[in-house]
């Protein structure tokens, strides 16, 4: 018995031990034994000590397989525990540095906020770790990863929290006394010790990264302080990065007033709301009209007038561009079939769309549709737009050109690399930029560059529009030059279709009685 009370490690198993003692301790206080014994001599045809024996040594042997169920349930049960806790600790930290994950990030947070603990978070995004991956592979990514947390847990302070949000995000949590100065100076550390480069076998890197600071403020839960982080980083990286932005009232107030337009726009073009304006292109020596460029516009019917250089970079920034493109240049090509002119139109393709090697299907696609022929459409487009890759612009322009339509180079005179462009591209024409024409009789400079461009032009053999004519003096500089085409506020605003289509009637009618009057 004293070596079963050794065995017995658990309060069930001394239980069980006792109960067994107290079952032989009653019976022989009940003399149940002697009982037993005088029944079974009674009835030894039903073999009762067999059975009698049977159950004494069920009853020696019960309380050690009883020891031994509860050691299996308290391993299985320390198992089951340690998986547990293993799996919530893979829940919570991040496989690749060891660091704590976005949910591990929300976790510390929660407790942090429960205590009243202040915090300044900083979310960092790395700002040159793609090429990296493009160079080195993915194996050297992760390892640069690992190496920027290292760096990061030695150069925060030691209560200060490090994660990873995943990709290239951290985030630092420090504690105590917040304000601007201590977010400020810890944004200014990091970045002096992330510039330095990091070294490896064979290869070193060297990278920066944009920060956005957020103050834990009373009332403000963890998930948006880490949003107001997210946002001010977002303001960094369009500073330049490099550098580092605090969330604060006004950009707070920016960005609710952008998502607000956002989601006007998104309704906008759900509900196809943004409408072609048609600008006449005149031919400068006899004022005749040549065609008309398409511009965007959107009236909304709470905010009004919504100016193009608002909604169209943001729709560039959202990748709504292709759909507005798409939208505008298809009820433009509808207008234009019910007009009384052949008259073409120029239209502005974004960079974003001509990197696509699928926009000649869809633009002809649009002009099939309304039955139209190339000849009626010229594509605009810029510097910037061709010179991601050259090539698949190439190829593009073909497709275009093999129908009949036709192209402009936009904006000349901007960029670098415009004359490159002139060379490489079959361009059918250049529109210089309103920049250069504003006052382009009163300074010189400009004088010589508007000259230059439209002598350069001759030798090649293009025509040239130029954009933005205002005054009459610049009409007049312009014309005594040479210029082909021209389109300005001077010659003619913007319209709708509806516009356009009782110009054209009464264009037409006034040809007629002209007419008439000659013969």
């Amino acid at each position: 018995m004293k070596y079963l009370f050794r065995l017995a490690r658990r309060p069930s198993e001394v239980a069980g031990l006792l109960l067994v003692l107290a079952l032989f301790w009653l019976a022989h206080r009940a003399d149940l034994l002697e009982r037993f014994f005088a029944f079974s001599r009674a009835h030894e045809d039903w073999e009762l000590d067999e059975i009698f024996s049977l159950v004494a040594v069920a009853a020696l042997v019960a309380p050690l397989l009883l020891w031994r169920w509860n050691r299996s349930l308290a391993r299985a049960h320390g198992e089951t525990a340690a998986a547990q806790a293993e799996a919530q600790r893979v829940a919570l930290h991040d496989p690749l540095t060891g660091l704590p994950n976005r949910r591990g990030l929300h976790h510390r947070l929660r407790d942090a906020a429960r205590t009243g603990r202040a915090l300044t978070l900083l979310l960092l995004d790395l700002d040159r770790f793609k090429p990296v991956n493009d160079l080195r592979g993915h194996d050297a990514g992760d390892e640069l990863l690992c190496a920027v947390a290292g760096r990061l847990r030695r150069i925060v302070p030691e209560d200060a929290l490090v994660a990873r949000l995943g990709g290239d995000e951290f985030v630092v949590a420090a504690g105590g006394a917040c304000g601007p100065g201590r977010g400020a100076a810890l944004a200014e550390h990091v970045l002096r010790g992330l510039s330095e480069p990091f070294d490896f076998d064979g290869w070193s890197a060297s990278i920066s990264c944009s920060i956005g600071i957020a103050d834990g403020e009373e009332g403000v839960p963890p998930p948006e302080l880490l949003r107001r982080a997210d946002q001010a980083m977002y303001r960094a990286k369009q500073a330049g990065r490099d550098g580092w932005a605090r969330y604060d009232a006004a950009l707070g107030e920016a960005l609710r007033v952008r998502a607000a337009l956002e989601h006007d726009l998104r309704r906008a073009l759900a509900e196809d709301r943004i409408t072609p304006f048609f600008q006449p292109i005149y031919d400068l020596p006899g004022r005749r009209l040549r065609g008309f460029e398409v511009l965007s516009r959107w009236n909304d019917p709470e905010r009004g007038y919504v100016p193009p250089d608002l909604f169209i970079p943001l729709a560039e920034e959202l990748g709504l561009i292709e759909r507005l493109s798409e939208q505008v240049l298809d009820r433009a090509c509808a207008a234009l079939t019910g007009w009384p002119t052949d008259l073409p139109i120029s239209f502005n393709l974004s960079p974003r769309q001509f990197a696509d090697a699928s926009l000649p299907r869809r633009v002809l696609g649009i002009l099939d549709r309304h039955g139209l022929p190339g000849s009626r459409l010229e594509i605009e487009i810029t510097e910037r737009a061709v010179l991601a890759d050259l090539e698949v612009a190439r190829r593009i322009i073909a497709q275009l050109a093999a129908v009949g339509v036709r192209i402009s180079l936009d904006d000349f005179g901007t960029g670098t690399s415009s004359l490159a462009i002139l060379t490489q591209l079959p361009i059918d024409r250049i529109k210089i930029d309103r920049s250069f024409i504003a006052e382009v009789d009163l300074l010189p400079e400009r004088g010589k560059i508007v000259s230059g461009v439209l002598a350069l032009a001759r030798s090649l053999g293009l025509d040239v529009t130029a954009e933005g004519i205002e005054r009459d003096e610049e009409l007049a500089f312009l014309a005594e030059r040479r210029c082909a085409l021209g389109q300005g506020f001077l010659l003619g605003r913007p319209q709708p279709a509806e516009g356009v289509a009782a110009m054209l009637e009464a264009e037409a009618g006034r040809a007629a009685e002209a007419l008439r009057a000659a013969v």
